[in-house]
């Protein structure tokens, strides 16, 4: 009988300290996040139905973003145009806009026009398809720069983002040139550009 109840507490004891460390590296890969402060007033993307653009011209909200295993901060926008596209791994929009605007960034050589490219990746779910982002833009050929939301998501709160994929347009100045919630086609994109 003693064997008996020392074999149970053991496997119990095993089983709980699987699930302990089960639940802990689960929550570790669900935390993938990028670390960035955000700054300035919010704003919000121009509504779908009614494309009303109530921020353009205004200030944007300025991140400023870590470079993974540096000790360098890179800020955007800062006197360069920039492009924030916000995207979640498992909308299937995002899905097709990603190898489009791979293809619209190199085909119109938009880096060395001096314009940034900055992939927000927002609404993490490990439940969800493409998950994690980080391998699906990997898969995808993405090789510009990505900032991983955090939890909370702060960042698309912050540019009032609520359709996926949503875009934020900024002059070299800061300033907010255009914003869109939806995909964008590649010719619309050039017209932005130019």
């Amino acid at each position: 009988m003693i064997n008996k109840n020392f074999f149970l507490k053991k496997t119990l004891s095993l089983i709980l300290v699987s699930l302990f460390f089960f639940a802990c590296s689960q929550e570790i890969e669900n935390n993938i996040s990028s670390e960035f402060s955000i700054s300035g007033e919010k704003i919000s993307i121009a509504d779908p139905q009614t494309r009303l653009d109530n921020f353009r011209g205004m200030n944007s909200p300025v991140i400023e973003f870590k470079i993974p295993e540096e000790n360098i901060y890179i800020t955007y926008p800062e006197n360069t145009p920039t492009i924030f596209l916000f995207v979640a791994h498992w909308c299937p929009f995002c899905q097709e806009e990603i190898p489009e605007v791979i293809k619209w960034i190199e085909d119109n050589d938009i880096l060395n026009k001096g314009v940034n490219v900055v992939l927000i990746v927002t609404s993490t779910d490990s439940n969800k398809v493409n998950y994690p982002p980080d391998s699906w833009l990997y898969n995808e050929s993405w090789k510009y720069p990505v900032i991983y939301d955090d939890p909370t998501n702060s960042l698309a709160d912050y540019f009032g983002v609520s359709y996926f994929p949503s875009w934020v347009f900024t002059e070299s100045n800061g300033q907010v040139a255009f914003t869109h919630a939806g995909k964008i086609g590649l010719e619309e994109l050039t017209k932005l550009i130019n």
